[in-house]
């Protein structure tokens, strides 16, 4: 699973190319087979500018980025935690050899987008795309509290490339209202329109530099 920035995660990722993605997978198999891990995990790397990449953590739970996973996939990753945890056989075979097109997934967050401080209150509106896969955990006049996480829900698109995918999630941004709370929608909608994100070229600092901007 490869991801981006705290709000985005995207599959595959536009920087490695083949072989370091085999690298890096055969990294992660040797790192879970390695402590006897069976389950759904996510195992975490940072990649520098010359492709190195260095080990940042394991994650023994599915995580919240698994939907842009089950996309090129055509894996329920979520079904098969479940069958592992009963001790019930899955089928290899089921998983693609190379993934199939390119996903990406936008969180959205009740929350400042330029401080990215909680915004809790009530959703006086929320108008969700049918241009999307959604997974939201609130709906129109729910009160979102400042107790627990301030992501609100997921909006994923799939598309044959990079490009479609991206102009799919541009057009949900487009159709998703959220009112009564700040949020980043606006952040999200400025990081799918900015040609250094189209173009892949993006690293720890692109948001920092966008906001600048």
């Amino acid at each position: 699973m490869d991801g981006a920035l705290r709000s985005l995660e995207e599959a595959p990722s536009p920087f490695l190319d083949p072989k370091a993605r085999e690298a890096l997978c055969a990294a992660a198999v040797k790192g879970a087979e390695s402590i006897g891990y069976t389950n759904v995990g996510t195992m975490e790397f940072i990649v520098d500018e010359h492709g190195q990449y260095y080990f940042l953590e394991m994650n023994t739970r599915i995580q919240v980025e698994h939907p842009v996973t089950e996309e090129i996939s055509g894996v329920d990753l979520v079904e098969w935690q479940l069958k592992i945890a009963a001790n019930v056989p899955i089928d290899r075979d089921e998983i693609p050899a190379t993934p199939s097109g390119h996903a990406i997934e936008c969180r959205v967050y009740a929350e400042d987008p330029r401080t990215f401080m909680p915004s809790p209150g009530k959703i006086d509106t929320l108008i969700a795309p049918e241009e999307a896969r959604l997974e939201f955990a609130v709906t129109q006049g729910d009160q979102v509290t400042p107790f627990y996480d301030p992501m609100i829900g997921k909006m994923i698109t799939h598309g044959a490339s990079r490009a479609e995918a991206i102009e799919k999630m541009q057009q949900a941004l487009q159709h998703c209202t959220v009112s009564g709370i700040k949020n980043n929608l606006p952040l999200l909608a400025s990081i799918m329109d900015d040609s250094a994100f189209q173009a892949g070229n993006y690293n720890t600092k692109f948001v920092e530099t966008l906001l600048k901007g």
